[in-house]
């Protein structure tokens, strides 16, 4: 009996091995086959996207243009480099951004893509404040100081003249030469205190030329700031005093608001 048992034991473990080895080829062959399966379906699922990404249905039909002023839509699109008929997946937007900060008149650039077949570019310009003059010539400057174009005439633009920066040592696209940052920092200031005010007061020529003597003209009237400090309220006292005496009107002379107490009021 115990020779019996000891036969049937073995017989059992031999068909118990043997199962085991079955079972471990047939889970072998089956993540063999899921695993041919898988790659054969990102295959395919490649290819397909390939085929439908080049598919004309994605070419660029419409390029919009946002926030432009200043710029056309046709200068910002042909600035960009980007051209209309092209994969809206194959445009590298990244290089479209940098053709486009390369304008001066931009400061900021965004593209976006809007599917099917279309492109959003989204800009923020710099705003033409100053101007300067080399030769015959007209430096357009934003409220940083940064040249934005040359011109042969500014008509109609509407600028204000920044005196005290090297005009010849300015180039396009690059901020205005000067011996002292602060120079430009008083012009950014000055820029945005007077806002609109600069058109409807008739500010002509800002000069920035000696920081410790800072001069605005208003008509033939120079009002005279003294440093950089305080700018707000001496520009208050003075333009207090422009819209408040009439005998200002188409006279020169000067007022004088560069220290504390009253203003001096020189009429010629």
């Amino acid at each position: 009996m115990i020779e019996v048992t000891n036969i049937n034991n073995k017989n059992k473990e031999v068909e118990d091995d043997t199962n085991e080895k079955n079972e471990f080829i047939i889970k072998r062959r089956r993540k063999k086959f899921m695993k041919k399966l898988v790659l054969s379906l990102l295959f395919l699922i490649g290819v397909l996207m390939t085929l439908l990404l080049k598919h004309p249905y994605f070419n660029i039909k419409d390029i919009n243009v946002k926030n432009n002023k200043n710029i056309s839509i046709s200068n910002v699109i042909e600035t960009s480099k980007i051209s209309k008929g092209n994969n809206i997946f194959y445009i590298d937007l990244d290089s479209a951004k940098k053709n486009l900060l390369k304008n001066p008149y931009i400061l900021e650039a965004q593209i976006k893509r809007k599917l099917p077949s279309t492109l959003v570019v989204t800009i923020k310009e710099r705003e033409a404040v100053f101007y300067g003059n080399k030769g015959n010539k007209y430096f357009v400057l934003d409220r940083n100081g940064a040249v934005l174009e040359e011109r042969q005439d500014i008509n109609n633009m509407k600028l204000v003249k920044l005196q005290g920066f090297d005009e010849s040592k300015s180039k396009l696209g690059q901020p205005i030469v000067v011996d002292d940052e602060r120079k430009i920092e008083t012009a950014r200031e000055l820029s945005a205190l007077l806002g609109s005010k600069k058109d409807n007061y008739g500010i002509s020529i800002v000069d920035i030329g000696d920081i410790t003597n800072i001069k605005v003209y208003y008509n033939n009237i120079c009002i005279k700031l003294g440093n950089n400090q305080n700018l707000d309220v001496k520009l208050n006292k003075a333009f207090n005093i422009v819209f408040q005496k009439e005998e200002l009107k188409g006279k020169k002379g000067y007022i004088d608001v560069s220290f504390e107490g009253n203003p001096v009021v020189f009429i010629e």
